[in-house]
């Protein structure tokens, strides 16, 4: 579990699978590389210049063997996210909220195995059940992809290997 909250030491912080961080520093950019059916989520909020990334590895912690910690399921990560926000002054209101990721990387598997799909679909369903909208996203295909969030800036970008990189 990555917690970034200020200073040059997450300068350019990357997140590994079931990782998230939460920046205030202005200079500080978090990223997930490599997104395949995982999905990121990233949360912004202008006014209070804090932002925070999560790579989420799957949608539903129910079926765990033991009580999950960090952000591996979609259903513990984006409350998570938010608790951790709120305790550093954003406001759910006020926040900008992307999606990245979700592809589906198994050619001809089943719907149960479509990962990235029920990734994708856990992470609306549990921003939907508290109110809040999705500003941009990058979901599906079958390619992989990198996000990245500035925190001074709230810009989203989002880079698909041999594509052009894409502001969310």
């Amino acid at each position: 579990m990555t917690t970034a909250t200020s200073g040059r030491p997450h300068l350019g912080t990357a997140l590994s699978l079931g990782e998230w961080s939460v920046a205030s520093d202005g200079d500080a950019v978090l990223s997930c590389v490599g997104l395949g059916s995982c999905v990121a989520v990233t949360m912004h909020d202008p006014v209070a210049k804090v932002g925070a990334m999560a790579h989420m590895v799957l949608p539903d912690s129910t079926a765990a063997r033991s009580t999950p910690a960090g952000a591996k399921f979609v259903d513990i990560a984006i409350p998570l996210l938010l608790q951790e926000l709120q305790a550093k002054g954003a406001l759910t209101r006020r926040l900008r909220i992307c999606l990245a990721g979700g592809a589906q990387m198994l050619q001809n598997s089943s719907a149960a195995m479509q990962i990235g799909l029920r990734n994708a679909d856990a992470a609306h369903q549990q921003l939907a059940e508290r109110g809040l909208t999705v500003a941009g996203e990058s979901l599906g295909g079958t390619r992989g992809r990198t996000m990245r969030l500035s925190i001074g800036t709230g810009r989203v970008t989002v880079t698909v290997p041999g594509e052009q990189e894409v502001e969310l």
